[in-house]
């Protein structure tokens, strides 16, 4: 298996440790800003509604009680901006990955990260002072945020960077791992984002828009310890060799090295605009063949596809639960930290458990497949009793049993590297789960959104009913997931990855 080698001076696990805490500090800085985006466009849509209905309502500060904001009349338009929000911010994850991946042996990983954060940070200071301004189109106007992550990529970009450059480097045994780790992390900063947005929610939501901005600028200030090398070279993400050697099956003809040659010497040869160019009909090139995939990859992306979808209706939980428990979203943000707790004590379990439990028994795919099962077959019964009305107890139940179901993307992502079939590059398969991931944002988000202003402008149609369907994706999820394990049955998936650590082990 052809790697890209560890730059000098800084070991293989320290880059990951770097690669890991600039993901989850920029998340960090995500979830602050996203706990008073929402309160932001819900006091805006409830300013909007009682301007125009009852001005005696707002106070001095242009503020409206929390409470009164928990009607329909505000609620049901405000899904839908949220939805068309979400849909906004993911968008340029589908133009840019694909150009970030062209540049990425030519300008190396820290630069592009650090460009990133930084087009992420400024996207939080526009929406901030537009939402200050306190005017009745503040709330569509903060919707152009997102036309700074049209060159920083948005989180969807930065992971896929980030995960694709751990993939060339990390020994394939402990990749999952490495994954785990940086997931269980990840949640972490989820958790931060929810305590400190109930903290300052209410009274202090400026304050928490600067801690958003800060935190961006201290994750652009950790990318530049990044060495320049990750990501850079002769044996870049662009021109990684099929992480199975082609040479592993006679069916498959080895691509020439004068070819290879001839390949990077047009490729440092491009224009910006011939880069950009290039890289936006790769993008779409990539987006076609997405459902022309060979299996196991193909099955990989489509359970990608449907856990993406589900999982999407998350952008439902803050104004879902603060409706159903009658909570201000200050208290609904405490229940949402407490959540990404138990996800956080999931993940930070599961590379004990795995050795401990299930390495003796079973090979590192089987063992990807197995959580995968699991973890989606927690999130199906978490989202079933999420959709009840029930007492707060029982409720709060649902939501841990369903994040207990962590470890999806982390697995599903490992499995699908270590069973690459000939002829797919590493760096290809991480920008199909890019753009996948992109897709389902794109999609899901507006879908659950839709669903939802629809049930409460309904009046008769349960409040729960998206969680419902929601779950029927996970029981689909699952379906693919077993699809996989009787592939397995087979035997090539653990030849495969037989050749894979063989390889790598020769290295």
């Amino acid at each position: 298996m052809s790697r890209e080698l560890p730059p000098r001076g800084m070991s293989v696990t320290r880059q990951i440790i770097l690669l890991g805490a600039v993901l989850n500090v920029s998340y960090l800085a995500t979830c602050i800003h996203k706990s008073s985006r929402v309160y932001l466009f819900q006091q805006a849509q409830c300013l909007n509604y009682y301007q125009a209905n009852d001005p005696t309502k707002i106070d001095s500060h242009y503020q409206v009680d929390e409470a009164l904001c928990k009607i329909h009349e505000v609620q049901s338009p405000l899904s839908i901006l949220d939805g068309i929000d979400s849909f906004l911010q993911n968008l340029p994850g589908l133009l840019v990955l694909a150009t970030y991946k062209e540049f990425l042996p030519i300008v190396g990983a820290r630069s592009l990260i650090i460009v990133s954060v930084l087009f992420s940070c400024l996207g939080v200071l526009l929406s901030t002072i537009i939402f200050w301004l306190h005017q009745p189109w503040a709330p569509y106007l903060a919707l152009l945020s997102f036309l700074y992550e049209i060159v920083g990529g948005g989180e969807i970009t930065r992971i896929a960077l980030t995960m694709m450059c751990i993939a060339l480097i990390s020994p394939p045994t402990r990749l999952t791992e490495f994954y785990n780790y940086i997931s269980a992390f990840w949640v972490l900063s989820s958790v931060g984002g929810s305590a400190i947005g109930s903290v300052l929610l209410s009274r202090h939501v400026w304050l928490l828009n600067a801690l958003s901005v800060l935190c961006f600028i201290l994750a652009a200030c950790l990318a530049t310890a990044i060495p320049s090398g990750l990501g850079r070279g002769g044996e870049s993400a662009e021109d990684t060799t099929p992480i199975i050697m082609a040479s592993d099956d006679p069916d498959i003809q080895r691509t020439s090295p004068e070819r290879d040659s001839l390949h990077r010497e047009e490729s440092t040869k491009h224009s910006l605009i011939g880069i950009l160019l290039h890289s936006w009909h790769a993008s779409y090139l990539s987006m076609l063949q997405l459902f022309r995939l060979p299996n196991p990859t193909f099955t990989v992306i489509v359970v990608f596809l449907l856990n993406g979808l589900a999982i999407r209706i998350e952008v439902l939980l803050p104004q879902y639960i603060s409706l159903n428990l009658q909570w201000p979203l200050a208290m609904v943000n405490r229940i949402l930290a407490f959540n990404s707790l138990v996800s956080s004590i999931v993940l930070f379990s599961l590379p004990t458990f795995r050795k401990v439990y299930l390495e003796p028994k079973m090979t590192t795919p089987q063992i990807d497949l197995f959580i995968v099962q699991a973890a989606l077959t927690a999130n199906m019964v978490g989202m079933v009793g999420f959709g009840f009305s029930s007492p707060a107890l029982f409720f709060v139940l649902a939501l841990c049993i369903y994040t207990a179901g962590s470890g999806v993307y982390d697995s599903l992502t490992a499995y699908g590297t270590l069973t690459l079939p000939p002829g797919e590059k590493v760096s290809e398969f991480y920008v199909h789960i890019g753009l996948i991931n992109t897709l389902a944002a794109l999609v899901g988000a507006p879908m659950w959104s839709w669903i939802f202003s629809v049930v409460l402008r309904s009046g008769f149609l349960p409040l729960g009913l998206p969680f419902w369907v929601c779950a029927a994706l996970f029981g689909a999820g699952i379906s693919g997931a077993r699809l996989l394990k009787s592939w397995m049955a087979s035997g090539l998936d653990s030849r495969r990855y037989e050749r894979v650590v063989s390889n790598a082990m020769g290295e």
